[in-house]
């Protein structure tokens, strides 16, 4: 899964007096837009491709479909790629609405053969199957 996105500068500044970004899905957007490719989104964070510098540790505001903003933060990076994680996890219908938003990926099913790939595809999968597990015991707990 490929998301094209795009950060805005918002008027408003962060304590530090950094301008605060906001990062939206689609291209465009008025004023100056950075392009992002959101390569992996989860319930509790996303991947993203970009050529705007960010600090491991700094913070914006995510808008996605079917929700307010959300406060992310920025907990890894490696070139143009950095690993965010949002500062409360999103509900499955916000991740579900913003997948649909995706470009539908083409390909065939094949193995990927990037390991990163791989672990990020696990890794959702992992976290769909411990939302379902944890609805499971939920609806135990209430019998």
């Amino acid at each position: 899964m490929a998301m094209p996105a795009h950060f805005e500068e918002q008027q408003k500044r962060d304590r530090r007096g950094a301008p605060r970004r906001s990062l939206k899905l689609g291209i465009g957007g008025a004023g100056k837009a950075e392009l992002v490719t959101i390569h992996d989104l989860s319930l509790t964070g996303a991947l993203l491709e970009t050529s705007v510098p960010m600090l491991v540790g700094s913070t914006f505001e995510v808008e996605l479909p079917r929700s307010g903003k959300i406060e992310a933060e920025v907990v890894w990076s490696g070139g143009e790629y950095y690993g965010c994680q949002f500062a409360l996890p999103i509900p499955p219908s916000v991740l579900s609405a913003a997948l649909l938003q995706a470009a539908p990926d083409r390909s065939p099913e094949v193995p990927p053969s990037d390991p990163l790939v791989e672990l990020r595809e696990l890794n959702s999968e992992v976290e769909r199957l411990a939302l379902k597990m944890e609805r499971a015991l939920e609806r135990l707990s209430r019998k």
